[in-house]
């Protein structure tokens, strides 16, 4: 035993250590950059809740007001959250990226073709349609889950 430590001193004594002192400076700026990273992810994530939050607090989670003119309602609030969406993508694992993405696609279509006649008639049950309602509700959910990681 005494021997194999002998002869690792005597190593770290004719090695030079700057390659040593280089990877563990690595090591370390590898770490903070990870830590950067997960305080980016995690704004990212925060400021996309609070965006749905806040534009969408009348509508989800619970419908509490519709307001009129649903559509120029919606369609004025889609740039911000498509903001806050481009932000979020870049933190999404890229096995998840194409639901992400589908979702996102989803809930603008549905955003840019959703009108006060479609709510009318969803509420007198003219139209064999979903209740616009339930399936806005459930596209906002579908676009949440991925912030839970």
């Amino acid at each position: 035993m005494d021997e194999s430590l002998a002869q690792i001193a005597s190593y770290f004594g004719t090695v030079p250590l700057w390659p040593f002192v280089l990877f563990g400076l690595l090591g370390v700026v590898a770490i903070m950059v990870d830590i950067v990273n997960r305080k980016r992810r995690a704004m990212a994530i925060e400021n996309f809740r609070y965006t749905i939050e806040t534009e969408l607090a009348d509508m989800y989670p619970q419908h509490k007001r519709w307001p009129a003119n649903i559509n120029h309602y919606l369609t004025a609030r889609l740039p911000e959250m498509y903001q806050n969406f481009e932000v979020l993508r870049v933190f999404i694992p890229q096995k998840n990226l194409l639901q992400y993405n589908t979702d996102w696609n989803n809930f603008r279509d549905f955003c840019r073709t959703l009108t006060d006649e479609k709510i009318a008639a969803a509420e007198q049950n003219t139209a064999n349609e979903p209740d616009p309602k339930v399936v806005f509700n459930q596209l906002v959910a579908n676009l949440m889950k991925h912030t839970e990681f």
